[in-house]
């Protein structure tokens, strides 16, 4: 049983992968960093809403914050070992990630995200796309009827398939516990965005902004949601168990996406050092 549900978790992974790839609309790093991630996110924000609404809030958490460590920190780090030193061009929308990971810090400093903090997160989130529309804008040719059919096709895909998705989750922490259900999950569906970045690199702008845009729905997208309807569904918060570490591991990924920032690069050794960073947090968070 436990084999099954791991092979259908990753079967759903990949097909939400491709979801995702055949129903894609180009744009300009305003577009990916703000308006994409909404659909790219969507089953993760599924399932950590429901993960929450139904009481599992270390899964819960788990899903949203170690998705955005892969990201960041096994995405780049594979793009930086695999092609050596990156560029990276888009200093004030990492800085946005970076602002967006450590308001999360703020709300769940006292171990509990509530919905109140799930509001505060999401304005937060409406401010930054706010900005990077107005600073990059959104396309670069007319959006015909067939783009937006494509995204509306895509998201209704991918909310069914990220309710499957969830319920296989379900089925999965039984058998490993919450910490590393959370942590399967988040990897599974980052994975594929990953597998991108390496085959196609990480030197056009709008890919470096579809990576950050990722990193900051994960703190400010998927929690918040999954926070304001666990208050209105179930009349809880999202209570962390260890919100020390949460805090640590998310301060740590925007200390990253600064480092980033400042030096706007990253190394092939640096890049190493981000993949055994991820390991060291996956170690810790197991422990």
């Amino acid at each position: 049983m436990l084999w099954i549900t791991v092979a259908m978790l990753v079967g759903l992974a990949v097909a939400m992968y491709v979801v995702s790839e055949l129903t894609k609309v180009e744009g300009t790093p305003g577009f990916t960093f703000s308006v994409y991630p909404w659909v790219t996110t969507l089953p993760e924000t599924i399932t950590t809403t429901l993960l929450a609404v139904s009481g599992y809030y270390t899964a819960a958490i788990y899903n949203s914050v170690f998705s955005a460590v892969f990201d960041l920190a096994v995405g780049l780090g594979l793009v930086a070992v695999v092609y050596g030193t990156t560029e990276f061009r888009l200093t004030d929308l990492t800085f946005l990630a970076a602002v967006a990971a450590l308001a999360f810090v703020a709300a769940d400093f006292d171990g509990v995200v509530d919905m109140y903090d799930g509001a505060m997160l999401l304005v937060l989130l409406f401010v930054l796309i706010g900005y990077s529309v107005a600073r990059y804008g959104m396309f670069r040719r007319p959006v015909s009827r067939m783009d937006v059919l494509n995204m509306v096709i895509g998201m209704a895909v991918l909310g069914m398939l990220g309710f499957l998705y969830y319920q296989y989750v379900e089925q999965l922490i039984p058998y490993v516990g919450e910490k590393l259900g959370g942590i399967v999950s988040a990897t599974l569906t980052s994975i594929p965005d990953v597998i991108v970045a390496v085959v196609y690199g990480l030197g056009e702008p709008e890919s470096q902004a579809e990576l950050l845009g990722a990193v900051a729905h994960d703190f400010v997208e998927n929690v918040p949601i999954a926070a304001i309807a666990a208050g209105l569904i179930a009349g809880r918060g999202i209570v962390d168990t260890n919100p020390m570490l949460t805090v640590a591991m998310t301060a740590l990924t925007a200390a990253t996406v600064v480092f980033v920032a400042s030096y706007k690069r990253v190394t092939r050794f640096e890049g190493f050092i981000l993949l055994m960073l991820f390991a060291a947090c996956c170690y810790v968070a197991l422990l």
